[in-house]
């Protein structure tokens, strides 16, 4: 896996899946599969929904290992809208944090961020790119995405090996 930091506020990260794309787009669509890694195993009791089509929302949510002291809740999401969607290819969504992650505990508005990702094939497997953006530059965060970003993507290829 390829992980780039091309400024403060994004991640791009290229990783050969091996799965077909559909297989792959199944991964980033459909509510069991997204519960299934979207989280990395990180907590329990995960759940996701999927209105999949432009304007439509998704959201996942687990509960967390333990609550974060001034956090109202110990389960834990990300939620957003469907920006693009090319069936097998391509799928941007915005993504609201609902859950600690650093820069939305100090009660100041925070901005929606936006993931792009974008699926070729490759063989029996899929060339998939994905680009975050819109992180806080706050000199820790990308790093921070970058890193639960490929716990993400090794959670997806235990999925798609089974």
């Amino acid at each position: 896996m390829a992980l780039e930091f091309p400024d403060a506020t994004s991640v791009r990260v290229s990783r050969r899946v091996a799965a077909s794309p559909e297989r792959v787009w199944r991964a980033f669509t459909e509510p069991t599969e997204m519960a299934a890694w979207m989280w990395a195993g990180w907590g329990t009791d995960t759940s996701a929904e999927s209105d999949l089509r432009v304007g439509g929302s998704y959201r996942v949510y687990t509960t967390a290992p333990s609550n974060e002291t001034g956090w109202p809740t110990d389960r834990w999401g990300f939620l957003g809208y469907y920006l693009d969607i090319v069936e097998n290819r391509r799928l941007a969504y915005t993504i609201h944090w609902d859950g600690p992650v650093g820069y939305n505990q100090t009660g100041a508005m925070v901005v929606d961020e936006a993931v792009i990702v974008d699926m070729a094939a490759n063989g029996a497997a899929t060339d998939v790119v994905m680009w975050h953006v819109g992180i806080p530059a706050d000199g820790v965060s990308a790093e921070e995405h970058g890193k639960g970003i490929e716990e993400m993507f090794s959670a997806l290829d235990r999925l798609v090996a089974e």
